[in-house]
């Protein structure tokens, strides 16, 4: 047996129970407005927007790939996670006695970076206006200081590589200049002298070539001569490498890592104490609740109709039974 609810059956049940569902609507809403006014606690939201400049390819140095790398916006924003930044900040504003703990802090900071903009956007939600913004500024601030330790360890570790690798080529280079002059025994050439030179970037070293070198080299013997040559080349490349090195020595030791972050780190806008709370959204939520208050109201009205229907039904059946003389009652 089929059940068919025709379209007047609907607006009849919907009329019939038309204060069920106000009663059940307005309760609702009184119910999202209490929650949403009186009891949630209102979250705030601070923001702070900074600009990750990066060295142009065109700009000298060769330490500038990686300062890029290690200034680039991607990895600054993971920079802005690591655990040891996370408890300076911690430390700093004495969120220990606040609750805020290192885990709910890195869960609850929101950082995105743009490569294209060189821009990193912070944010961070709480319940305390002033504690937000104090926090998001102090991210911002120690990350800064960071960011220069981490250039600073890096720059060191260039730094002993290209100090071990002079002292490595300037033994090969006395080894080689030592080969000379006892190749140049008994040849009646002067001795070669390797001495340094002071330069604008630091001291390099350099090879006694004079005239009296080249000529004497004119005149003997030609196997002579081009061992002379061989071990003159390799003199020459040794020479180059070491000052090459020692360049780079100078310039890594003159660098500013501090100086260096900070320059390249621009904040834009800094976090100041929101105003408005992002959240509750109170007429949102009421809104909300409204829509549930009706959904529920409708529901109930028709499982009212359905629980008189079925009832009336039954108890006519019943009847049915006991006028036939079938029920077994009787």
């Amino acid at each position: 047996m089929e059940a068919e609810i025709s379209l007047r059956e609907i607006i009849e049940t919907l009329l019939e129970g038309k204060w069920l569902i106000a009663g059940i609507t307005a309760a609702m809403m009184i119910i999202s407005g209490v929650l949403s006014f009186f009891i949630m606690a209102p979250t705030y939201e601070a923001e702070a927007t900074i600009m990750v400049n990066q060295i142009q390819e065109n700009e000298p140095g060769f330490l500038d790939a990686y300062v890029n790398e290690m200034v680039s916006p991607t990895i600054y924003a993971e920079r802005l996670m690591a655990p040891a930044l996370i408890k300076r900040v911690i430390e700093d504003e004495g969120l220990t006695t606040t609750g805020w703990t290192a885990a709910e802090l890195r869960r609850a900071l929101q950082i995105k970076a743009d490569k294209e903009t060189g821009l990193v956007n912070i944010k961070l939600e709480g319940n305390n206006p002033n504690e937000v913004s104090d926090i998001v500024n102090s991210v911002v601030k120690h990350s800064t200081a960071y960011t220069g330790e981490r250039i600073s360890e890096k720059i060191k570790a260039l730094q002993d590589e290209y100090k071990a690798q002079m002292q490595t080529e300037q033994q090969k280079l006395n080894e080689a200049i030592d080969e000379y002059n006892r190749l140049k025994a008994g040849s009646g050439l002067p001795s070669l002298v390797l001495f340094e030179e002071s330069v604008s970037e630091g001291s390099q070293f350099v090879i006694q070539a004079n005239k009296e070198i080249l000529d004497e080299l004119q005149h003997i013997d030609k196997a002579k001569h081009v061992e002379f040559q061989q071990i003159s080349a390799k003199i020459k490349k040794l020479t180059e490498l070491y000052n090459s090195y020692n360049t780079k020595y100078e310039e890594a030791r003159s660098i500013s890592a501090f100086g260096l972050a900070k320059n390249k780190i621009n904040p834009i806008v800094e976090a100041v104490p929101p105003i408005n709370p992002v959240s509750p959204k109170k007429m949102l939520n009421i809104a909300i609740g409204t829509v549930v208050g009706l959904m529920l109201g409708v529901f109930a009205a028709f499982f009212r109709a359905y629980w008189r229907n079925s009832a009336a039904v039954e108890g006519n059946s019943k009847i049915n039974r006991k006028q036939s003389g079938k029920d077994p009652l009787i």
